[in-house]
């Protein structure tokens, strides 16, 4: 059976990160879930996270790599079974005290109030200004 309105358990998620609540964001998660993450966070790679562990893996790189000053997810959409998600998030990195800032679009299928599946793009956007980009590893 399809969750009729997929929004509210995606919204409780990205709330749980924001608040580094890994254990209520695991809540969301669907026990055999996948999480695609494609980015170029220094460099371009693709990663595929399976089940809630995993995904306690791919967040737990993300709080441990990222002081996140900023997350703002600004934009929902919603069809079906499906939300899609823009946002952005900056702040500093843990290892180097370097500024970032990724741009991002994350794309969620909800069953039953949990997520069994998130597409994320992700792209860390630079200050024309600086000289130099920061070294960031996200996953």
């Amino acid at each position: 059976m399809t969750t009729n309105n997929p929004l509210p358990t995606v919204q409780r998620m990205l709330e749980a990160f924001a608040k580094g609540d890994l254990d209520r964001l695991l809540e969301t998660v669907h026990p055999d879930s996948r999480w695609t993450y494609v980015g170029a966070n220094p460099r371009i790679s693709k990663r595929v996270y399976v089940g809630r562990e995993d995904v306690r893996k791919f967040f737990g790189k993300i709080i441990q790599n990222l002081t996140i000053t900023t997350f703002h997810p600004r934009e929902f959409v919603t069809e079906d079974d499906t939300v899609v998600v823009i946002g952005f998030e900056s702040g500093k990195v843990t290892a180097t005290g370097h500024p970032f800032r990724n741009e991002w679009v994350q794309k969620y299928v909800v069953q039953d109030d949990l997520i069994t599946e998130m597409e994320e793009y992700n792209i860390q956007v630079y200050d024309t200004v600086s000289a130099s980009a920061p070294n960031v590893s996200r996953t």
